[in-house]
């Protein structure tokens, strides 16, 4: 098989935004044994909604910090003392329903989420 037909194939499984297709697929066979009401349903796109946008949020912060979560602060100290500082809760609506998060924030209170911006639900 070539490059160019191997490269064809790995474009295929994925959509626009770069998500496996075929991964989320089996993901979603597999969560579906667990559902066996239309409550379930509803639970688990929540549980995936809030999952998916926390876990987002996570990154942003370490992207804005510069250092992930459980390790130490290699930056110059003396430029950048900022570090996390908790989370605090944010209730977001949508097709899922109303979901609370919990965002995190950071000492200097100079973090600002793109994903759902301050004021945002």
């Amino acid at each position: 098989m070539s490059n160019i037909t191997l490269r064809k194939n790995q474009k295929n499984q994925l959509n626009n935004t770069g998500i496996n297709q075929q991964k989320l697929r089996a993901f979603a066979g597999e969560l579906a044994k667990d559902i066996h009401t239309q409550d379930d349903l509803t639970e688990l796109s929540a549980s995936l909604v809030k999952m998916t946008i926390e876990a987002a949020l996570g990154a942003e912060m370490e992207h804005h910090l510069g250092y992930a979560k459980h390790e130490q602060n290699t930056q110059d100290i003396d430029i950048s003392n900022n570090t996390r500082n908790g989370y605090y809760p944010k209730t977001i609506k949508g097709s899922h329903g109303e979901v609370e998060i919990f965002v995190p924030r950071d000492r200097s209170s100079s973090f600002e989420p793109i994903i759902i911006e301050k004021g945002q639900t």
